[in-house]
């Protein structure tokens, strides 16, 4: 193609679902190392492009805020891209799991904190939970806690240096940490002890944490099965939403535009 053609092609260029969601960098991206040519053509590093790109997951906590945050990006010159992709609820849990996963450290039970911040952010996103467990040292079941006390709503408190979770979130928080950690050793790692998954069965059957999300499984296996799909939403639809910044590929597709020709040496 001539090059005003190539140009154009260029600056409309947007990646695609399956280059933002790939594991491993295709062409035309690469992990970006300083001053490294492109592996592909060569190129210098000063006509490499940066896309950063941020995903929001669909949900009554963030579709409000995401839209007040697309309405405020400038419009002029497609400087920025929204592409939309379908899911399901449970799809999107189980990336959330392996995304929070993925940086843990399970030998360090300090990771039984981090999970704890990482769920109950996701489970109740308006409490800023950063800073109220900087100021906590342990998390603690509470009886007191929880639907028909006073006050109804309250699921958690904080007192004397101790998270207070209501007894039904703190079984589902058991289970998170179970669902994170249970291909290390014998069972899944949580704030109580380690469990196996007929151990963790009978553990929320007796609690009535079973009952009180409507599970009726003779075995560990279906329950196990049925409170994935309460505790995840199930095939429920939700959207990722990929906000890209095309800002500074366009300001290298505009320079490259300028770019005057190399002069061929003399005898080529």
């Amino acid at each position: 193609m001539t090059p005003k053609t190539a140009l154009a092609e260029m600056k409309r260029y947007t990646p695609s679902f399956e280059e933002l969601t790939s594991a491993e960098p295709v062409r035309p991206f690469f992990a970006a190392h300083d001053k490294q040519p492109c592996p592909y053509c060569g190129s210098a590093a000063k006509w490499h492009a940066r896309f950063e790109t941020h995903r929001i997951e669909s949900g009554k906590a963030t579709d409000t805020l995401r839209r007040n945050l697309v309405k405020s990006l400038p419009k002029s010159g497609d400087q920025f891209a929204v592409l939309e992709q379908k899911a399901t609820q449970q799809h999107a849990f189980f990336e959330w799991l392996e995304k929070i996963g993925a940086n843990l450290d399970l030998d360090d039970p300090a990771w039984l904190r981090d999970v704890s911040l990482h769920y109950l952010g996701r489970k109740e996103p308006k409490v800023n939970w950063p800073a109220e467990f900087a100021r906590v040292h342990s998390i603690r079941r509470s009886r007191r806690l929880g639907p028909g006390e006073e006050p109804a709503a309250q699921s958690w408190s904080v007192e004397d240096g101790r998270l207070f979770l209501a007894p039904m979130l703190f079984d589902e928080l058991l289970l998170v940490q179970y669902l994170v950690s249970r291909s290390q050793l014998a069972g899944g790692l949580t704030l109580e002890r380690r469990y196996t998954l007929p151990e963790l069965w009978h553990r929320l059957r007796h609690s009535g944490y079973l009952r009180s999300i409507g599970v009726q499984a003779n075995n560990a296996s279906d329950a196990l099965e049925q409170m994935l799909a309460h505790l995840s939403g199930g095939e429920a639809s939700a959207r990722y939403y990929y906000i890209v910044d095309r800002r500074e590929h366009l300001q290298k597709v505009r320079a490259l535009a300028t770019e005057k020709p190399r002069a061929r040496a003399a005898g080529s």
